[in-house]
């Protein structure tokens, strides 16, 4: 390590002709440190395109019309002052917005400037959990629980953090617009300033997060399928043991099978339910149109679905590659709603004791049944585990293989997403809509796979 050390005081010592140089020299030997040590990241680094600019940030990730590319800023990684250890962490930061999709996922909410900071933080605290040997000023979850006075768990998707730094800053908002004067500032100022800074937590530029905003929508599809590729192509090159040592959210993220072309689940809620509402909700985006003259008081939007639940069919005919599939396909949807999605298995029964919520990127499914196939159960466990709430929706994933009948217990809409063709389906006038896989070609294939 101290020869990555001395690496980026080279940089230093040079003269602003030679800094570009030193830094890429620097990354080269930092990479080729990595695929000794640490693989997967090695060897996602050795794959990137890398150049140099004059960006506020000693490092970034910049999207083009084909890929995402590394940009090393010399001048600021001057400034930094890191050891050769923090500078491979950075590194590692790097590589896991890029698996976990953030800088796609947040291209849109990076151009609002209200949004900007929290994205920062949300994306940064998510990546962090998973590192160590960061510098000081690196956002972690145990830094926003300090700022924010409230629990904030570990090891979240960053979807997790920037709702509920969302919430916690309307609040503030709030707090603060009763508290002040008329005509006093409205937005948090100061106030937020001063208190992460005592919290230890105001966040330094480590990495750039602007230049996401540059990810227009046209070019998307193009880099999906490089960052697709990319990722399984590493995959492919590490061993079991090394894949075993990677923390279990990025296990996950390069497992499950994405499909090339995914379900239109916008479509397909349109055509089988349309828009469910589930009440209103506070919106700073928007006038109050009772006193519009008070901007500081939020306006409001109808809110749509709030809660999905998911129940998985763990019968012995569902593979653990065709279950990982149907979860990916899920975690697409949460890019279209953004709901709280709860995933339950079932077999005979449903077992909540290993529920869990699903975030953007897929969770691996311990498979816990694999006996027979009871749709009753779903039903009957309805009641007890929406307790009556409202903005409710239920999907059932299955082969299609159960019993005849089923009776409802809750007035709820209900989609079934079949392994098998429609007129394979075991119940007769199943309640809700219902929608089978067989003609999607990705699908077809993950089972020709299984034969």
């Amino acid at each position: 390590m101290p020869s990555l050390t001395q690496d980026l005081k080279r940089i230093a010592t040079g003269t602003p002709a030679q800094r570009a140089t030193h830094a890429q020299s620097a990354y080269q030997n930092a990479v080729m440190y990595l695929l000794q040590t640490d693989p997967f990241y090695g060897r996602v680094l050795s794959q990137l395109t890398v150049t140099t600019g004059a960006a506020r940030s000693p490092l970034g990730l910049r999207p083009t019309a084909t890929d995402w590319q590394l940009q090393l800023s010399p001048d600021a990684i001057v400034h930094q002052d890191w050891t050769g250890a923090q500078w491979t962490a950075m590194l590692r930061h790097t590589i896991l917005h890029l698996l976990w999709q953030h800088p796609q996922r947040y291209a849109a909410a990076m151009k609002t400037p209200a949004q900007a900071g929290l994205v920062r933080w949300a994306t940064d605290a998510a990546v962090n959990d998973y590192l160590t040997d960061l510098p000081a000023q690196a956002i972690t979850s145990q830094k926003l629980q300090q700022l924010m006075g409230q629990p904030v768990l570990r090891q979240q998707d960053s979807a997790v953090y920037f709702r509920q730094l969302r919430a916690w800053r309307a609040q503030q908002k709030h707090q603060t617009a009763k508290a002040l004067p008329a005509g006093g500032p409205t937005g948090l100022g100061d106030a937020v300033a001063h208190r992460s800074a005592e919290a230890g937590t105001e966040p330094s530029d480590l990495d750039g997060h602007t230049a996401w905003q540059e990810a227009d929508a046209t070019a998307a599809a193009n880099r999906e399928q490089w960052r697709q590729r990319l990722f399984q192509r590493t995959a492919e090159t590490l061993t079991a043991k090394q894949r075993g040592t990677l923390p279990g959210a990025v296990q996950a993220a390069l497992t499950p099978t994405v499909a090339e072309h995914p379900l239109d689940w916008r479509q397909l809620l349109k055509r089988g339910l349309g828009q469910v509402p589930a009440g209103r909700q506070p919106a700073f985006g928007r006038f109050n149109r009772r006193q519009p003259a008070r901007m500081e008081l939020p306006g409001q939007i109808v809110a749509t679905w709030q809660n999905i639940s998911v129940f998985v069919d763990e019968s012995g005919s569902m593979g653990n590659r065709e279950i990982s599939y149907l979860l990916g396909q899920l975690a697409a949807l949460l890019a279209v709603y953004p709901a709280q999605v709860t995933v339950y298995p079932f077999d005979t029964v449903v077992d909540s004791a290993k529920r869990f919520s699903l975030q953007r990127r897929p969770q691996h499914l311990m498979r816990t049944g694999g006996g027979g196939t009871r749709f009753q159960a779903v039903f009957d466990a309805l009641p007890r585990l929406l307790q009556g709430a409202s903005g409710q929706l239920v999907l059932i994933l299955t082969d299609g293989y159960g019993e005849k009948r089923v009776q409802p217990t809750l007035p709820v809409p209900v989609i079934w997403l079949l392994t098998s063709p429609t007129d394979a389906f075991s119940v007769e006038q199943a309640p809700g809509t219902v929608v089978s896989l067989t003609a999607d070609p990705q699908w077809q294939a993950i089972r020709r796979q299984n034969l």
